[in-house]
């Protein structure tokens, strides 16, 4: 918080050395103002308001961190903190989980926040098209009265907790999940108002917020603009005050700003960023072979890719997780080396008799069909032909999802721990199921028990080491090829306090930033 409490003290016999009082001159500091509304710049207004939905993208999930709470969060060292979650207890096997909640509070409507409502939720989840895979160890969910949740698994889960700070863990009224509620309704600091003809969204105050004497803010409004240099155009030009910036060039444009001037940047190198990756399918030809999936990875040069494409802005991707979290173990893509990719690419047509050639689906994005662009001609170097094949973001979600492709360009694994992977690498050897969660069909035994023994525990030395053995196989047999982590940052009038600084429930500072987004309850302006 930006409130400053300062204690003056006196005696009858001040001391030489004691400070002098201020003069009224003096500049004073003053807490947190309440008042005034929030103008955040967005691509578009939410498409999906249910937590039970599809995946949020980085808007959405702003939008929501103003409207819902979720049971968890991050705290500032990365690990699960309370939020409307007043304990989350296992057995002794991590078998049974029992979520106890928070008392005293309602939804926007005035409907209690209660275990009802919470297994409501959760359930919706397991029936979710993105969320049933992750949950798929839930059994039954149980309530005990009106005060606490039982969630039974069919197997050890040590690590449950950790999917409750996502988007699985955001609570919403049972209205909105069952579609009587078109619009918002949680727990959170603002409260669904209404939608202009523009798209855009206005949410105001809630006043019987439950973490006591939040939010400041009167009003937040979602304005919506496609154009991503218009989005940074109007906070520079104090026509919104905060933006989410992932576009290469706007951050190259942003990193020239002086420090000192009328916008902040609100940027944690150390947390997750959606990565670009290139997904095979294992179960068709030619990714079959672990030859054809050797000889991209070589003839890719990754650098370039960064340089050429995110004008430096970002990382080069060394696998499922970042290089700043306490689970990574290095076991990156060897550098690019074509002569060692043409004798892999060799090998594939002594063994099968056909050259490499494959087709990559391409979602509607500029920057990962650019992507895509550059892979295409540095593979054709090392003499493997790729067809890029444009689709939209929804048929490029079932052509994974049914094992439809022989290769894919995807932005995500964003997610903060090695468990919520899981199910991209759940399986059986040799089965080739119609539907499932494993876009590649990639399934290593080594693997599955890694995940299997953390699961089983909760020695965090132990779960390093399982989530290293995970990090070695997938670099050993690329199912997956990652290229680039990408950098994303919060555009911010300098008018605004305490942008990244705010507390659990359980009173802990939080993690300061998630997927480029803040929480808005603890904002306040600086007049």
């Amino acid at each position: 918080m930006g409130l400053v409490l300062l204690a003056a003290c006196s005696s009858d016999a001040p001391t030489s050395d004691a400070e002098p009082p201020p003069s009224s001159s003096d500049p004073v500091e003053t807490g947190p103002s309440a008042g005034g509304t929030l103008d955040i710049a967005v691509p578009t207004g939410p498409m999906a308001w249910s937590p039970a939905g599809p995946a949020w993208t980085s808007a959405e999930l702003q939008a929501a961190r103003a409207v819902y709470d979720r049971l968890l969060v991050r705290d500032a060292n990365d690990i699960p903190a309370m939020e409307l979650a007043d304990k989350v207890q296992p057995n002794a096997d991590y078998t049974v989980w029992t979520i106890s909640l928070r008392p005293g509070v309602t939804f926007h409507d005035g409907t209690p926040f209660d275990a009802a409502a919470v297994a409501a939720n959760l359930e919706a989840q397991r029936l979710a098209p993105d969320a049933a895979a992750l949950l798929d160890p839930i059994e039954t969910i149980t309530t005990v009265g009106s005060v606490a949740v039982v969630l039974t698994m069919n197997s050890p889960w040590s690590t449950f907790p950790q999917v409750l700070t996502t988007q699985v863990g955001t609570i919403a009224a049972p209205a909105v999940l069952d579609g009587r509620s078109s619009t918002p309704i949680g727990t959170g600091p603002f409260a669904f108002a209404s939608a202009g003809l523009d798209g855009s969204i206005e949410l105001t105050r809630n006043p019987a917020y439950w973490k006591a004497g939040l939010p400041y803010l009167d009003a937040v409004r979602l304005v919506p603009m496609a154009d991503a240099s218009a989005r940074v155009d109007a906070v520079l030009g104090g026509t919104a005050d905060m933006v989410s910036v992932d576009e290469p060039r706007q951050l190259t444009r942003l990193d020239d700003l002086p420090e000192d001037g009328a916008v902040t940047l609100h940027e944690d190198r150390n947390g997750e960023r959606p990565k670009v990756a290139i997904a095979f399918e294992t179960g068709r030809p030619p990714f079959d072979h672990i030859t054809a999936r050797r000889a991209v990875v070589l003839a890719t040069d990754r650098q370039v890719i960064l340089e050429k494409v995110f004008d430096g802005q970002g990382s080069i991707s060394r696998g499922i997780i970042s290089d700043a979290s306490p689970w990574f173990s290095d076991h990156s893509s060897p550098s690019r080396d074509i002569s060692r990719a043409k004798e892999q690419a060799e090998k594939y047509t002594e063994d099968t008799g056909e050259d490499i050639e494959f087709t990559m689906l391409v979602p509607p994005d500029p920057t990962i069909a650019h992507v895509a662009s550059m892979w295409r001609l540095q593979l054709a170097e090392a003499g493997i032909d790729v067809q890029l094949q444009p689709v939209a973001a929804d048929a490029l979600d079932a052509a994974m999802v049914f094992g439809q492709y022989q290769s894919a360009i995807v932005d995500g694994f964003a997610s903060p721990h090695p468990d919520l992977y899981e199910p991209l690498l759940r399986g059986i050897p040799a089965e080739q199921p119609v539907v499932s969660s494993n876009y590649t069909r990639y399934v290593n035994p080594i693997v599955t028990e890694a995940y299997a023994d953390a699961r089983a525990t909760g020695d965090a030395t132990r779960q390093v080491d399982d989530y290293r053995i995970v990090q070695e196989q997938l670099s050993i047999d690329n199912p997956w090829l990652f290229l680039v982590q990408v950098r994303s940052v919060v555009l911010a009038s300098s008018s605004l306090r305490d942008v990244t600084e705010w507390t659990a429930g359980s009173g802990s500072a939080a993690l300061s930033e998630e997927a480029a987004t803040v929480s808005l309850a603890q904002i306040w302006i600086d007049e």
